[in-house]
């Protein structure tokens, strides 16, 4: 049942984020005036932003559930593909798309570093949640110990 959950949370967050990105980047390619267009992609960037940070925090949370309940750590590796995916398109795409409209003779540089150390960051905070749930769960419901009785009954079944 939490994998369904999770699984169509991820779709509703993949869909809105699809919009998003979309919608900056069609301002980008406005006719009208460009600080207008700036400030449009600014906005809905912005909106994105907030947006992604809220929906990787609620794809954590479902999958530390999955995590707990199942022993299973694919969820909590897909909301990193998910928050990755997401950032490898704002720090290189969209960022690159505004920096050349606003300044078309510069250099791009900043905004691919930040996404990079962003998606460090966060594999980092998967890779500690995921480890922090695994020995907490150890600690909760500990396996019996192998004695001397339990090998031999093990054998003798066997």
């Amino acid at each position: 049942m939490w994998s369904k959950i999770y699984l169509a949370v991820l779709a509703a967050a993949f869909l809105v984020m699809c919009f998003f990105t979309f919608y900056a980047n069609s301002w980008l390619g406005s006719i009208g005036n460009p600080n207008d267009a700036i400030a449009g992609y600014d906005y809905y960037a912005r909106l994105s932003t907030i947006f992604l940070s809220i929906s990787f925090v609620t794809l954590l949370i479902l999958a530390n559930i999955i995590l707990w309940n199942t022993r299973r750590s694919w969820a909590l590796w897909t909301t990193l593909s998910y928050f990755a995916l997401f950032v490898l398109i704002r720090a290189f795409w969209l960022e690159k798309s505004r920096y050349s409209f606003q300044y078309p003779d510069s250099l791009f540089f900043t905004p691919a570093l930040v996404g990079a150390g962003l998606i460090i960051a966060a594999g980092a905070v998967v890779f500690v949640n995921q480890l922090l749930n695994l020995r907490l769960h150890e600690r909760m419901y500990p396996t019996p110990p192998e004695t001397p009785e339990n090998i031999e009954v093990i054998e003798t079944k066997s």
